[in-house]
């Protein structure tokens, strides 16, 4: 059949929906080379795919050009089943690696082969591994096993034995020791300790530092099983030694791989007459090793190890006992770790406010609200920090609070588990529910449990995004959604007002230099005064003949700053830490200033994730005066998610657009280039971000940017123009730099 015929055929099946022309014409360039009947019968599920994911679809029709070289037409329908089940449970990348492993994941389950595949017992481990660790956790495929303390990753597929049932009680071997890591705490103790390239920077051979800590790690864990769980490792045990076994030397004779060996049977107490292999010397070394007692941290016994295997010659290569071991993924754990800590001193907060509210609402006193709190926080403090938190005798918060009212068990469950990870629980969660809970101010930044926006607000927009490489726009593609920040009790704004105090009163007296002023004209119509020059000048005249003026009147008038000017600040993730409170601590002195010089002004955050999820935080319209509540909104300012610039210049450029002011200013404040999750990166992003800042430009908006990226000349005079833009290398000197650089630019 002519392919035109089929490409008009596809038309039809997708409409009303208008695919990209160019990827139809890709798509349809690989389907050319299939045979009519093979071609049409893989277009006849195109209205099931489609529906469910575009891109979906043309993966589908993509690989269905050499799956079809595979099995016959009859299996087409059992084969997208299995796509569209497994895009239901692992997304469009679990079905597109599905898709593209035909013969491994389709074809080599129905000729009997041993292999597993997660994406079968993934359920089934999922509920083994949560009732055995009592903790709410995931399971995602992965290249190899990890964790980030929250998901477990495994491999998709493992065809390591011979006997499909074998493999069945690896993955749970896996999963089990993956979950072993997690008690262990070592992404704790390295996030604790500082990052993971810190602490290995001091050894010179960083791979053979990875595996001897995967080894020792590997040892700590399965001892840590063998106690807890022994049944995994009696049935699981020799599954685990074959692997051990498997261990290779790079060369004939290499003291490094036995000595690996050694190590590992030891710490699995299986040794053999294998071990006879190793020289009296290395047994010697590594005697005092294998006997540490394996409750010590093993980045203490790190130091030990790695001084010996650094001397001893030749190599060694891990093989199939590298799935064992696993991998470490110190910086994906520590983003969880950190996000887990703050949902948690979230969580404790909001707990602790609402028991201190209840508590002084159910007391019968008539005195001050927030007297009755800060006693209660006294005791509070005596007891949860001055016992649970300082004395290691009493490390749970219930014995901490004794003759206290009966918290609630959600919480003394929070509060224990947040001492056993920190030790105690922190003096400001203890403060800023105090605050919460009396509606006053507090030492810390306030923190509420749900500081996202106020419910019931939000507006959703669309916007096109420019593809440079198609010199086009995508229409429709990027969804925003403005919504306005929840407001915190804070007394973020007051301390930044002291702690700038001078530098505040110089900046209100400089702009109050730009405030508009009266200028007196003369020789006027009609006005307020009668002007004594013009007035003694049309004497004249009449005495001399000639026709008096009638301009003899003065008139006062007012000269007027025409400007509207929105702020827009990156509120993604890369913002944490004292980056994010430089930015607030500039937003606070530019409003004072402003407030001072009298032009009209707007706040907005942004950050999401995906084109799907664009968000912009309204923290000041410009018709708002900067009261209370937008104090509190700029107090709320915290790190979220990505930076994908395009839709909110966008949506900021149409706010701009009805403003009635001559001088539109639109400035960027940001810390790094824009990118998202998805492939919104490098030049794509940056050439999308400079089109939306092109089109600002083309409607009478200036825009400019203020970065500390430090990377930022390699783009910035590209996105911005030179000029638009200035680089802060001191975060300590962002606040006094946006307040100099707006007085320049509007002065």
């Amino acid at each position: 059949m002519d392919l035109r015929v089929q490409k008009k055929r596809f038309y039809q099946q997708v409409s009303p929906s208008k695919p990209n022309e160019w990827e139809v014409d890709a798509t349809f360039e690989r389907l050319a080379e299939m045979e009519p009947v093979s071609l049409d019968a893989l277009l006849n599920y195109v209205p099931a795919i489609w529906p469910v994911s575009h891109s979906l679809c043309f993966a589908y029709l993509s690989e269905g050009v050499h799956a079809l070289r595979l099995f016959p037409l009859n299996l087409l329908d059992e084969w997208v089943r299995g796509i569209l089940g497994l895009y239901e449970r692992k997304g469009l990348v679990g079905a597109r690696e599905f898709m593209a492993g035909v013969d491994k994941f389709f074809l080599g389950p129905k000729r009997g082969e041993a292999g597993v595949h997660l994406a079968d017992i993934s359920s089934t481990m999922l509920l083994y591994i949560q009732g055995v660790s009592d903790l709410h956790l995931k399971i995602e495929a992965g290249t190899l096993p990890s964790t980030d303390t929250r998901v477990i990753y495994l491999p998709s597929y493992l065809d390591l034995f011979p006997e499909k049932e074998k493999n069945l009680l690896f993955f749970k071997m896996l999963v089990t020791l993956q979950w072993g890591q997690i008690v262990s705490r070592i992404y704790t103790d390295i996030s604790d300790r500082g990052t993971a390239v810190q602490l290995f920077s001091a050894y010179p051979d960083r791979q053979l530092t990875i595996d001897l800590l995967a080894v020792l790690q590997f040892i700590k864990v399965y001892r840590f099983i063998a106690k807890k769980l022994p049944g995994i490792i009696h049935r699981g045990g020799n599954l685990c030694r074959r692997l051990i076994r498997e261990i290779q030397p790079t060369s004939d004779v290499s003291r490094r791989s036995l000595a690996l060996q050694h190590l590992l049977l030891h710490g699995t107490r299986s040794l053999d007459d294998r071990e006879e292999l190793l020289s009296d010397t290395d047994k010697i070394a590594l005697q005092p090793l294998v006997e540490s007692p394996w409750s010590t941290c093993c980045l203490d016994m790190l130091p030990k190890l790695y001084a010996h295997f650094a001397d001893l010659p030749g190599g060694y290569q891990l093989g199939p006992m590298a799935i064992l071991l696993g991998e470490f993924d110190f910086i994906r754990a520590g983003e969880a770790i950190r996000l887990r800590r703050k949902a948690e001193e979230k969580k404790f907060v909001g707990l602790l406010s609402l028991f201190l509210q209840q508590q002084n609402d159910g007391d019968g006193r008539t005195q001050d609200r927030q007297d009755v709190v800060a006693v209660d926080t006294d005791l509070l403090l005596l007891r949860i920090i001055g016992e649970g938190g300082k004395r290691k005798d009493k490390p749970s918060l219930s014995r901490s609070i004794e003759g206290n009212p009966k918290l609630p068990e959600e919480f003394t469950s929070l509060a224990n588990d947040i001492i056993k990870d920190l030790g105690s629980i922190p003096e400001a969660y203890v403060q800023t529910a105090a605050g919460l809970a009396g509606g006053g101010l507090n030492r810390q930044e306030g923190i509420i449990c749900e500081n996202t926006v106020l419910p019931g607000e939000g507006h959703f927009f669309t916007y096109d995004e420019w593809d440079y490489r198609r010199t086009g726009y995508r229409d429709h593609w990027c969804s925003l959604y403005e919504k306005t920040l929840a407001p915190v009790g804070s007394s973020f704004v007051a301390a930044t007002l002291e702690k700038y105090r001078s530098q505040v009163k110089r900046l209100r007296q400089q702009f109050a230099m730009l405030r508009p002023s009266r200028r007196l004209v003369r020789r006027r119509r009609y006005g307020d005064d009668i002007d004594l020059d013009a007035l003694i000048e049309a004497l004249c005249d009449s005495r001399a003949g000639l026709a008096p003026s009638d301009r003899l009147f003065t008139r006062s008038l007012r000269r007027q700053r025409d400007i509207t000017v929105l702020f827009l600040v990156d509120m993604s993730n890369s913002t944490e830490g004292w980056v994010g409170v430089a930015l607030k601590e500039a937003l606070v002195l530019l409003a004072e200033a402003l407030e001072v010089v009298g032009d009209r002004y707007g706040i907005y955050g942004f950050s999401g994730m995906r084109r799907s999820r664009s968000e912009l935080y309204h923290i000041k319209h410009p018709e708002e005066s900067y009261d209370a509540k937008v104090q509190q909104r700029i107090a709320a300012i915290m790190p979220k998610e990505y930076t994908r610039m395009g839709p909110p210049i966008r949506h900021l450029t149409r706010k701009l657009q009805s403003a009635p002011s001559k001088i539109r200013l639109l400035m960027v404040i940001s810390d790094g280039k824009p990118e998202d999750y998805d492939d919104y990166k490098g030049q794509y992003a940056i050439e999308d971000t400079r089109k939306a800042l092109l089109e600002a430009k083309g409607q009478g908006i200036h825009p400019f940017c203020i970065t500390i990226d430090k990377a930022a000349h390699e783009y910035l005079a590209h996105m911005f123009g030179r000029g638009n833009y200035i680089f802060v290398d001191n975060v300590a000197l962002l606040p006094s730099k946006m307040t100099e650089m707006y007085r320049l630019l509007t002065g």
